[in-house]
């Protein structure tokens, strides 16, 4: 690993001494130029000096992914303290808009064996950002025989400037961050805390204690994003989100600061949906014979003791329940052969839409 340090340490001296001769262009900094400020530290939080870090483009980062030996844009070498501030010159970044920058740890224990660490940045011109490692020796190193693909976290970043510096705006022009760095959703979503997260894969199951139109955001914290049109609160007060919506989850990383003032937060988001768990597909039809006693069973999920029926609107439709599941009586006075009954089951903080069929 030593060898391999020092090899990088000859590279980027051989590499300044090329630019100081032949590249004065890039010498004098620019108030368009964007600096990186990065920090190293070990797992024990030592600081770790001496230590290349790697940057790549976009293009390059993603053939880095499949050979990690592809050669960086730039790069450079952490001081005694572990800290070092590098400049991206507007000229060979910016001129084309915000850029998606890797920086790359990649440590060579032998010719077989390595670790790589990597961050990527969405990052602006005349921006400062910080870029923090801590890496850990005493995980096991990568199989030789696998590609190096470093790990990526979940979620697609992106810098969501607030409405008074720029109004980055997300789902349709409609999710966006006021001046006092509230999460707002034009009246169409609701907002959930979900705390103090380490990324989106942290924030475990949706719930809907208490859900709020605006939502005052903090760095480290994860939030669930759900379309107001598919909540709904049922007869036990408690609501609930459609299987069939969208769900997002966002992830707040860090604030983005401009001349000591906050214009933005850095983020993780992903879409999808919340999942039927265990309850029916949406549409799902249960027959009831005409003749009897007008009812039929409607099975509830049994890894959870927080489930309930409702019927939509008016229908005729009551429910009883028992461990397992609820019976649904009809109380329509002219019921008939084709009629069906809508209603929802909820388990948890999702719900479903069913019906019930009447046969001869």
């Amino acid at each position: 690993m030593r060898k391999f340090i020092i090899a990088i340490l000859i590279t980027v001296l051989n590499g300044i001494l090329f630019l100081t001769s032949c590249d004065k262009k890039n010498d004098s900094p620019n108030d368009k130029d964007a600096v990186a400020r990065i920090t190293v530290v070990d797992e024990k939080g030592v600081p770790q000096g001496g230590l290349p870090v790697l940057i790549y483009d976009e293009e390059g980062y993603e053939k880095f992914r499949k050979d990690r030996n592809t050669e960086a844009k730039a790069f450079t070498v952490t001081l005694p303290n572990g800290q070092v501030n590098y400049r991206l010159p507007y000229s060979e970044w910016f001129t084309a808009g915000s850029r998606l920058v890797a920086f790359v740890i990649r440590e060579e224990l032998d010719a077989e064996n390595y670790r790589i660490w990597a961050i990527r940045k969405n990052i602006k011109a005349a921006e400062q950002i910080r870029i923090d490692f801590r890496i850990d020796r005493t995980e096991t190193p990568a199989d030789p025989d696998v590609p190096a693909v470093p790990e990526e976290p979940t979620g697609t970043p992106i810098d969501m400037y607030d409405e008074e510096n720029g109004r980055t705006t997300l789902f349709g022009d409609t999710l966006t961050l006021d001046a006092e760095h509230r999460l707002a959703g034009n009246n169409r979503y609701s907002f959930i805390d979900a705390g103090a997260v380490q990324g989106l894969d942290d924030m475990g199951e949706l719930r809907l204690d208490k859900h709020a139109g605006t939502m005052a955001i903090r760095p480290g914290n994860g939030y669930f994003v759900c379309k107001d049109i598919a909540l709904m609160e049922f007869p036990s007060g408690k609501w609930a989100l459609a299987i069939t919506s969208e769900l997002a989850r966002i992830y707040v990383s860090e604030w983005i600061s401009k001349e000591e003032r906050i214009v933005g937060a850095r983020l993780r988001y992903t879409v999808g949906q919340p999942g039927t768990g265990e309850l029916p597909e949406w549409g799902s039809t249960y027959e009831m014979k005409l003749s009897g006693d007008r009812s039929v069973t409607i099975p509830l999920p049994e890894s959870s003791d927080d489930s309930e029926c409702a019927p939509r609107g008016n229908t005729p439709v009551r429910f009883s329940y028992a461990k397992d599941h609820a019976t649904a009586q009809i109380t329509d006075p002219y019921m008939a052969e084709g009629k069906e009954y809508t209603f929802f089951i909820r388990s948890g903080s999702r719900y479903t839409e069913a019906r019930i069929r009447i046969l001869k």
